[in-house]
């Protein structure tokens, strides 16, 4: 009798986060690549956002109700362009983020970096995130990197959005 490996979806290139298209960001191999080192932030390129989003792609830029907006490219030590990160407040909430990663580099666990860097540039000492609720993959991430949820059930229809909040540690 021979024994045979062990079968595993991942060993047939299936999905194991249970979003049924078979593959997602996550488990493709080129996913578990190691994220650059070292972002730093740089001026905000809109030709390059507007390559990742679209023309009609959201911003804060631009928006009266959003002030306060300090929006950047993150790029890694050799000046790669990874991204996009961004911070705003309205009115009713302050430290809202707007992160954009770019499709070649997601899954790569670059979020907290994004975050790190932007926290780092603006001092900023809570964040923000308003995620669809249908964006299991950004859900997902930003759970992974410590935000928590905190949007009630009255927000999230109101929105369909859920809004998750990540308290910056203090250094000692």
């Amino acid at each position: 009798m021979s024994e045979h490996p062990p079968v595993s979806p991942e060993s047939l290139g299936l999905c194991v986060h249970g979003n049924g298209s078979g593959t997602c960001d996550l488990c493709r191999p080129e996913s578990h690549e190691a994220p650059p080192a070292v972002f730093r932030l740089e001026e905000f390129d809109q030709e390059y956002f507007q390559e990742l989003e679209g023309q009609d792609g959201w911003k804060a830029i631009g928006q009266e109700n959003c002030m306060n907006q300090s929006y950047f490219t993150v790029c890694d030590e050799s000046g790669e362009k990874l991204g996009i990160v961004g911070l705003y407040d309205t009115d009713d909430e302050k430290n809202i983020t707007h992160i954009v990663i770019d499709p070649k580099h997601r899954g790569k666990g670059m979020l907290p970096k994004f975050y790190e860097a932007l926290t780092g540039s603006t001092g900023a000492d809570y964040l923000v995130a308003t995620i669809d609720r249908n964006n299991t993959a950004s859900i997902r991430s930003h759970e992974k990197a410590g935000f928590r949820k905190t949007s009630d059930d009255k927000y999230e229809e109101e929105f369909d959005k859920f809004r998750y909040q990540y308290d910056v540690p203090e250094e000692d």
